[in-house]
């Protein structure tokens, strides 16, 4: 079915109620080439695979890495990114047989990609060039075979770099001596907590290479962001030049604006429907008209339950099996049979998280459907560039949620198009991150005090922090005294506290999924919750969190739950201190706070209708957080001012804070998981004065608060303009 006669077929269902609020049409862009000198095997094994000209930007990007210089590419996707680096990286082997190349992707996902489309290249070339991929499903026989043997090209993960050709660099001897290359591919995803670990892992790897007298060139491949070259500087530690000039093809597109409609529900209130709702119904009607579908919403237990959802849906069609979920969590093997059915064409239809937000291929698609604005505009553009990669006409459908920013976009879906991809924003300087690198930098060479080039100010001061804890021992060599400091670093988020998620049977148990977040763990995985996967509803009644084990029966309930949490922060220190500039009775704080948090109980929810059945409180550990936050202390003036109106205060500045939090990510290329928030009528580290607090959810903060305490002004703007609608409560705007 064609995309027009789709959209028509929903304008004319019964369920239609002018939820279309914009459609934004792009046209077809044709391509543009540029000449570039190749050698003449190459240029033959680009024709042998059907590539007779490249495109402009690939041209341009491959003449700046002649140059020797540090790239970072940054174009939309499915715009041949990777010849950017294939080209250079053959074209050393042919000049040097020993040259080698290290390819470095967040997910395996994107490492069998990449492998798979360089053997087919090569098979063309036919250099004679080792291609190798180095994960941790591989034996140790097969990853003795890849060091040992002649391997110039290797893909990887950062995991395997940090704890491998890092940890274990003398065996890699060869390799490193003769390192041309090193490509960090999406490069835009190393940005909080992995952004500031991947920044160290490049300045250690860098610094093992030149150990080896090695000094191999950056090759970056970043999707569009709002601040390329200084992003992609901090990632790297050194300069790097920037091409963005997308010369590539691509097919029209057509991009819904679709608002759910308001309704009177049983309590006599007038609500939006849900976002996932008409996400699910939209799924299910692109699939069924034949179309490749895929549909990201944003939390794991989302898709799980979408997917359950959508497959009831189509099952009296006898479609539930052309549908399948796909988010972390799963195992290697599940997630990698999806991808290929879904490159095949044998799933019409995949629900995932932000998982397939990256360049995966998974073939052409023809609808993407986002549950909910994803709260930046280059996870926006890079989800909807996930349809109509085939360069064929595709839908993006966007379903507002009810929070301020998707609502913000349906009122003004001008501003959504003409907005610039936001900053990305990464801290390697971070004293908690810096420590558990340095440690394992001095385990590979002993630290020397020239060694501040690699790693920056702060450097000294975290070395004498480590010497004071018995951590590091030496005098102008320092050596870590831990004999495998890499264990204590995990790259993926600054605490190694993670829980495995057991399903029993009788006495049997087995493993359903591995490596979820103490903080995960306690929202979704506390006892008397409710945990979905695959379709499948799993029971939690126990958590040991000696063993860190979740146990969960499989049931047939009916509903889902959600947990109750309760907040509260303590100033430990302030950094620094202003007057808001249009209200200076306001002062704006930033400094270090500790959060904490605990789950105080749990509400069973209808799977069908949203309605709460039941709240039952249970008891949990307390989970705390050090890291920086910036804060609003209010005048007292103001919590008379909103008393004398009889309205609600303390209901006001939650919502204020709620609202900043939305409107956060229209400045930082940040998700709002990443950015919390705690407000209280009156607080004994502001004088007892009212305050909103918004904290890095990471510990240690990763810069969010510091650009929020910068940008407080026009992040307040935009709150502003958003709750001082006539439908929002006059108590709200009073607090703003």
């Amino acid at each position: 079915m064609e995309i027009s006669c789709l959209l028509n077929e929903i304008k004319a269902s019964i369920r239609y109620e002018n939820q279309i609020v914009h459609i934004e049409e792009t046209p077809a862009r044709d391509a543009c080439y540029a000449p570039l000198e190749l050698e003449v095997r190459i240029k033959a094994a680009l024709s042998g695979t059907g590539i007779e000209a490249l495109y402009s930007h690939q041209a341009e990007a491959i003449e700046k890495v002649r140059e020797g210089k540090d790239l970072v590419l940054c174009t939309s996707t499915a715009s041949g990114k990777s010849l950017t680096y294939m080209i250079p990286v053959f074209e050393a082997v042919l000049k040097d047989p020993e040259a080698t190349s290290l390819y470095i992707s967040p997910l395996n996902a994107l490492v069998n990609d990449q492998l798979k489309a360089f053997l087919e290249f090569e098979g063309a070339l036919n250099s004679g060039a080792g291609i190798a991929r180095y994960t941790g499903a591989l034996s140790a026989d097969q990853k003795r075979k890849i060091r040992d043997g002649k391997t110039n090209i290797v893909f990887t993960n950062p995991e395997m770099v940090h704890m491998s050709f890092l940890a274990w660099h003398h065996l890699w001897r060869r390799f490193f001596s003769n390192l041309r290359f090193i490509v960090v591919d999406e490069s835009h995803y190393y940005r909080g907590v992995i952004g500031s670990n991947m920044a160290n892992v490049l300045r250690r790897l860098l610094r093992v290479a030149e150990y080896y007298g090695a000094s191999p060139q950056f090759i970056c491949c970043s999707a569009t962001i709002g601040n390329p070259e200084d992003h992609t500087e901090t990632l790297l530690g050194r300069e790097a030049v920037v091409v963005e000039n997308n010369g590539s093809l691509q097919g029209p597109q057509k991009f819904v604006f679709w608002n759910p409609p308001l309704y009177m529900n049983g309590r006599g209130c007038t609500v939006r429907r849900s976002s996932f709702s008409e996400a699910s119904a939209l799924f299910t009607r692109a699939v069924q008209a034949g179309l490749q579908t895929l549909a990201f919403t944003r939390s794991r237990q989302g898709v799980e339950r979408m997917y359950r959802t959508c497959m009831e849906l189509l099952r009296d069609r006898e479609l539930p099996s052309a549908i399948c979920p796909y988010r972390s969590g799963y195992f290697d093997r599940e997630r990698e049979e999806i991808e290929r059915k879904m490159n095949s064409g044998e799933l019409r239809g995949v629900i995932s998280t932000n998982a397939l937000e990256l360049g995966i291929d998974i073939g052409g698609l023809d609808v993407c459907i986002l549950d909910g604005y994803p709260g930046t505009v280059m996870s926006a553009r890079q989800q909807a560039g996930r349809a109509g990669r085939s360069g064929n006409e595709s839908l993006v459908l966007m379903v507002a949620g009810t929070n301020a920013l998707d609502q913000y976009y349906m009122r003004n879906p001008a501003d959504f198009f003409a907005r610039s991809s936001e900053n990305a924003v990464l801290n390697p300087k971070n004293p908690y991150i810096l420590a558990g690198h340095l440690l394992c930098a001095a385990k590979e060479i002993p630290l020397r005090e020239s060694d501040e080039k690699y790693f920056g100010g702060g450097y000294s001061r975290v070395v004498e922090l480590l010497e004071a804890e018995g951590l590091l021992a030496g005098s102008d060599m320092k050596y870590s005294t831990d004999p495998f400091p890499y264990k204590q670093v995990s790259l993926r988020g600054i605490d190694n506290n993670t829980y495995s998620l057991l399903a029993f049977e009788g006495e049997r148990s087995f493993p359903i999924e591995k490596d979820i977040e103490e903080t995960l763990a306690f929202r979704e995985c506390h006892p008397g919750a409710v945990y979905i996967h695959r379709g499948e509803s799993f029971y939690i009644n126990r958590i040991d969190h000696e063993k860190r084990e979740i146990h969960a029966i499989k049931t047939h309930d009916s509903y889902y739950t959600k947990p109750m949490i309760d907040s509260s922060v303590v100033v430990q220190e302030t950094y620094a201190a202003k007057p808001l500039l249009h209200a200076p009775e306001v002062e704006v704080g930033l400094g270090e706070v500790e959060v904490t948090d605990r789950i105080a109980g749990y509400r069973k929810i209808r799977t069908h209708s949203d309605e709460t059945m039941s709240a039952h409180e249970i008891e949990m550990p307390p989970i705390t957080l050090q890291t920086v936050a910036l804060w609003l202390k209010l005048p007292d003036r103001l919590q008379e001012m909103i008393g004398d109106h009889k309205l609600d205060f303390a209901g006001g500045i939650h919502a204020v804070e709620h609202a900043i939090i939305s409107m956060y990510p229209l400045h930082l290329l940040v998700d709002r998981s990443d950015v919390g928030g705690v407000s209280t009528p009156s607080h004994p580290d502001l004088g007892s004065k009212s305050g909103i607090f918004i904290y890095d959810g990471h510990r240690g903060g990763v810069g969010y608060a510091e650009k929020g305490y910068d940008l407080i002004e026009e992040v307040l703007e935009l709150s502003l303009i958003h709750i001082s609608e006539p439908t929002r409560r006059r108590g709200i705007s009073y607090a703003v």
